[in-house]
């Protein structure tokens, strides 16, 4: 079904077959999709159909709502990641559409670039970028001989540049070390944008209720209720992600319930990791204030780290 809107897609907006702009709201109706807006203007996003090979043999890899399959690009023999949405209904979802748009603009050395998307693995949308041999960033800091300081200025170098987008900001949505893998030089790199929100209208191309997700356990108070991505929402999720990278474990790891996660966030600050210092602690607890307008933005954070690894 996703494939034939591709295919109208390109039929009515008389362009490359290689290329689908994401501007296309979709919605689940008695178990089949139908598109109810087309828009047509770039960005484009590369549609590799026929051009990625799925490698069945080798297991996926689950994270939350996010599948991994490891897959081949037959034009250069090229290791990929495919992702897709766990719940295959979920390719419905505008997030997963907007996503894809506004990483396609995005070209910063700290963030994951997008080849394109597929639509002809398990009837939905899918994701293709550069596998990483180096995972993610929560994985790769199990190493103790990893310091988490550099990956986390490269992660919000990211951020930085996506606050301070040329376009007007734009805002991640679902920072967390899951979402940030590492290069072969051991550069971060920010990925995950099904949640992410840019403040140019020109990208507010929803034209159904669309919520940000982001992930409870990195997710400011403010967040539980849904919402759009945010700068301050941003600032919080980071400095949680420096716990996570810190202490070696996602936060709040002794909590399994929902409502205790909310209990506890709500509480106040999480316990001080204890490899972490002084001046990184004052980073994170900064980010951690209750009222987002209090918050500092990534301009400011990005000096303090940089000051920290100075010294």
């Amino acid at each position: 079904m996703v494939h034939c809107i591709v295919t109208e897609l390109h039929a009515r907006a008389c362009i490359s077959p290689q290329h689908v702009y994401f501007a296309i709201a979709t919605r689940l109706c008695c178990g089949t999709t139908s598109h109810i807006a087309i828009t047509v203007g770039p960005p484009f996003v590369p549609c590799l159909d026929s051009l990625v090979s799925w490698d069945e043999s080798i297991s996926p890899v689950v994270d939350g709502n996010i599948v991994t399959f490891r897959g081949t690009l037959n034009t250069t023999g090229r290791t990929v990641a495919i992702k897709r949405p766990r719940f295959v209904y979920d390719y419905s979802k505008p997030g997963v559409i907007q996503g894809a748009s506004i990483w396609s603009l995005l070209q910063h050395e700290n963030i994951l670039p997008l080849f394109g998307v597929v639509t002809t693995f398990d009837n939905t949308l899918s994701t293709v970028e550069e596998w990483m041999v180096n995972g993610n960033a929560h994985d790769y800091v199990q190493n103790p001989r990893v310091d988490p300081s550099l990956l986390l200025l490269g992660i919000a170098h990211a951020l930085r540049y996506l606050h301070f987008h040329a376009i007007g900001p734009i805002f991640h949505g679902d920072v967390r070390g899951y979402n940030v893998l590492v290069a072969s030089d051991g550069r971060a790199l920010l990925t995950g944008f099904d949640s992410s929100f840019a403040v140019d209208p020109a990208f507010d191309m929803v034209v159904v209720p669309f919520v940000s997700r982001g992930t409870l356990r990195w997710m400011a108070p403010e967040g539980f209720d849904g919402g759009r991505a945010t700068a301050g929402r941003d600032a919080w999720a980071f400095a949680m992600t420096a716990l996570e990278l810190f202490s070696r474990q996602i936060p709040f790891a002794n909590i399994r319930s929902t409502q205790g996660l909310i209990v506890r966030i709500l509480r106040g600050k999480p316990d001080r990791p204890i490899r972490m210092s002084d001046k990184w602690w004052n980073i994170c607890t900064s980010c951690w204030e209750f009222d987002p307008g209090l918050r500092p933005d990534m301009m400011a954070i990005v000096s303090k780290i940089e000051e920290v690894n100075i010294l």
